[in-house]
């Protein structure tokens, strides 16, 4: 599979870019939080949960051409935007507990108690969704702070994994 490269070349630069794509997403989950309650954050979140699966492949593209001589067969790309998906979510998921943890470890089921509120006082807007979003605050308001940072590690590693399917179709170049 690496006939190109070397094993620890490929493995250390795609930490090397996943580290910075986690630093990308623990920008994101801060200007998350900050929306939750200053909605001018909002649009930086946005932006960022946009520009996070180009900047995997533009970290990748970057990869292809410095170690690769511009070719790359799919499987490699496919493991090298994976490895970079791995080592982002393990960044974030640490920073993430630390801060729910240490920091402010009220502030997603406030936040989901303020939606409650808002929700019982136009239950017509909301309808039948209203029930539901109470169904599964109170299920999500049961979870431990490691359960939470699971369930945002493991939603990461499978939109990961899909995520890099496609980027390693965009990013793939076979020998001419």
């Amino acid at each position: 599979m690496f006939s190109n490269i070397d094993r620890k070349t490929f493995y250390n630069e795609a930490m090397r870019s996943g580290t910075l794509l986690g630093l990308l997403w623990i920008a994101m989950y801060a200007a998350a939080v900050g929306g939750m309650s200053n909605p001018s954050y909002l649009p930086f979140f946005m932006i960022l949960f946009i520009a996070s699966p180009f900047y995997a492949a533009y970290l990748a593209k970057c990869f292809r051409k410095k170690y690769c001589n511009n070719t790359m067969r799919f499987s490699q790309a496919w493991l090298f935007v994976l490895m970079e998906y791995l080592c982002a979510s393990l960044l974030s998921a640490i920073v993430i507990f630390v801060y729910l943890k240490f920091f402010d470890s009220t502030v997603l089921t406030d936040t989901m108690g303020k939606m409650i509120q808002i929700i019982e006082q136009e239950p017509q807007i909301y309808g039948k969704s209203a029930t539901q979003f109470k169904e599964a605050f109170e299920i999500y308001s049961g979870l431990s702070i490691r359960d939470i940072v699971l369930n945002i590690t493991t939603s990461n590693l499978m939109n990961g994994t899909i995520i890099a399917i496609i980027i390693a179709l965009f990013i793939k170049r076979n020998q001419q």
